[in-house]
């Protein structure tokens, strides 16, 4: 195996982002009124009423968690450009996993 797969293969695979994602979610998410289950397709701000500073809040716990940065800022400027204006728990977990993959290659 060569070091660019075994880099890969310390990045956490998207369902462990997303359990990861869905606890941190699901920690939050007893001031809300929402009580489904948080899926891939659950939307921040549709299903769970987030308000922005939610999402900043989320974000903070998700660099803990991951115990690294992620540009979080880009990432909702490039939401606040699309039509529809909503983050799935999924693109969140794609967005996430990405990054890991990157910063795992660059170091």
């Amino acid at each position: 195996m060569d070091e660019r797969n075994q880099e890969k293969d310390l990045v956490p695979r998207q369902e462990s982002i997303f359990q990861s994602v869905s606890k941190i979610i699901s920690s939050l998410k007893d001031e809300w009124e929402y009580s489904g289950e948080i899926t891939p397709e659950t939307s921040l701000f549709t299903d769970l009423d987030f308000e922005s500073i939610d999402a900043v809040v989320l974000g903070s716990m998700i660099e803990e968690h991951f115990n690294r940065s992620f540009p979080f800022a880009e990432y909702l400027a490039s939401v606040g450009e699309k039509e529809v204006r909503d983050i799935k728990v999924k693109d969140l977990v794609n967005f996430i996993h990405q990054n890991l993959e990157n910063q795992t290659l660059e170091n």
